[in-house]
């Protein structure tokens, strides 16, 4: 008999986070949306098989050797979603993402929801047959402004967890958010940094309304500087620092060059920067026009 497919359209679905420990064992996020402490590793290594398996349905014959570059995700928080109510019609997969991709942008630590799966990681025990595991976040890199590898999440980080998860499920509605935002989150998995920062990039062109401008440079310059600047003599220092990182970006893109990685971690910090102030508000930008005389 074929195994029925896992449906994840309807909770409850859970997912592990890497990068964050939790100060209790259960957090509620919002109604139907909590996090709990878990012990889930997720790991795979390469082998290497001599001889053909002697049926198509039997495993290869021995002896197997071990090829490095294997890798472990060290899940300490589960995510559990019982309850779409406070999801604003949000899927469940693309909901508990949203927890994992709202962490990312307060929290300088590989967060990453390796895997989600239709039952608590924590109670299997011997329901193991009827587990149902999906992997998610599963790159084997990641790149980010890292300045640890996991830390406890505090009451700040959860207290903003709870406060921005309502308003990007509300804002992931909006297709211009919809799509910068993804195109941001997503740049953290390219196979490059190069390629990371140039997708960062157009993550900002999109998140601004810049896609059509042709003086492009001086737009996103000045769009950028203005909504992450605090005041004037800051945003004129941020001008220049985004217009030597525009520059590079460009070379890279028609030059073929490669970035220092400086740049890159300052590019996807600006990033951070913007669409963190997009959910502090719950309102995107207005789309930016520059006078071209």
């Amino acid at each position: 008999m074929t195994e029925k497919a896992w449906d994840t359209s309807t909770p409850p679905i859970y997912g592990c986070l890497t990068g964050i420990e939790l100060p209790n064992d259960r957090v509620e996020v919002l109604p139907g949306i909590a996090l709990r402490r878990v012990y889930v590793d997720t790991f795979g290594a390469t082998m290497m098989a001599f001889a053909p398996p002697p049926t198509p349905k039997s495993p290869h014959p021995a002896p197997w050797a071990a090829v490095r570059g294997g890798f472990i995700f060290e899940g300490r928080v589960q995510v559990e979603l019982t309850d779409m109510s406070g999801c604003d019609g949000l899927t469940p997969s693309v909901a508990i993402w949203l927890v994992a991709a709202v962490l990312r942008l307060r929290i300088q630590t590989p967060i990453r929801l390796a895997v989600i799966g239709n039952m608590p990681f924590d109670s299997i025990g011997h329901r193991v047959q009827e587990m149902q595991a999906v992997a998610f976040e599963s790159a084997s890199h990641q790149i980010g402004a890292f300045t640890a590898m996991r830390i406890e999440a505090g009451e700040k980080e959860l207290s903003w967890l709870s406060d921005m998860l309502p308003v990007a499920a509300r804002l992931y509605h909006d297709e211009r958010f919809f799509r910068a935002f993804s195109v941001y989150d997503q740049a953290q998995w390219t196979p490059t940094p190069e390629m990371g920062t140039v997708l960062v990039w157009t993550a900002i062109e999109i998140l601004f309304d810049l896609a059509g401008e042709r003086e492009k440079t001086k737009v996103i310059c000045r769009a950028l500087s203005d909504y992450i600047g605090v005041d004037e003599s800051d945003r004129d220092r941020a001008y220049q620092v985004i217009q030597k990182l525009y520059y590079k970006r460009g070379q890279t893109v028609h030059a073929g060059r490669g970035m220092d990685s400086q740049d890159v971690i300052q590019s996807f910090r600006l990033a951070s920067c913007a669409f963190q102030r997009v959910l502090i508000e719950g309102k995107l930008p207005p789309p930016r026009r520059e006078t071209i005389h």
